[in-house]
């Protein structure tokens, strides 16, 4: 019974790490393509998935998109329900679907390595992507009635994708050490 305990106490608290270390993220950032700013977000959500694996790094993100949308200013413009019209919005649906990927893929190491990690996080980047973009195309459409196609919209990212895929390298160089000393304690 304590063992128990002292697992689900671990977990809520690994749960509530990745949610402020996500939150952190979103302060961590440089404004250099208006309206999506360059942020560590993904770098942690990846990492949620990569260390909490399939069942708590959804969660960690989940309980941060809540928080976020309760009012707390933990995205990068702050929060709000309001937040849901934003630009920004859908990377942040994405980070959900990508812990969850990434947890998924994780789960299924048996020996971490850069490279294994490295094409985990490049999957949960583009599942990040996958949510972004048609949620942003969608949110043109729709709601600001600017026509733009779904290729200008990846287009556009490509800066993006090209400082994710610098996180990708960063988090493939780090994670193995990490999970192996995990695994080890």
């Amino acid at each position: 019974m304590e063992k128990e305990k002292r697992n689900r106490t671990e977990r809520m608290v690994l749960i509530a790490l990745f949610s402020t270390l996500t939150w952190i993220g979103a302060y961590l950032r440089v404004d250099f393509i208006p309206p999506i700013p360059f942020t560590l977000q993904t770098l942690m959500v990846i990492m949620a998935g990569l260390i909490l694996g399939p069942r708590d790094a959804p969660l960690s993100q989940g309980v941060y998109l809540l928080l976020g949308l309760s009012g707390v200013p933990v995205f990068t413009g702050g929060g709000g329900p309001g937040y849901i019209l934003r630009p920004t919005f859908g990377f942040i649906l994405g980070f959900v679907l990508a812990a969850a990927v990434v947890g998924r893929l994780s789960s299924l190491l048996t020996k971490p390595s850069f490279y294994k990690c490295l094409g985990i996080a490049v999957v949960g980047m583009g599942a990040i992507y996958l949510v972004a973009i048609p949620y942003l195309y969608l949110l043109n459409q729709l709601i600001f009635k600017t026509p733009v196609s779904l290729v200008q919209l990846t287009m556009g990212m490509v800066p993006f994708m090209l400082g994710d895929l610098a996180k990708s390298l960063v988090i493939a160089g780090v994670t193995p050490a990490i999970l192996t000393r995990i695994r080890d304690l």
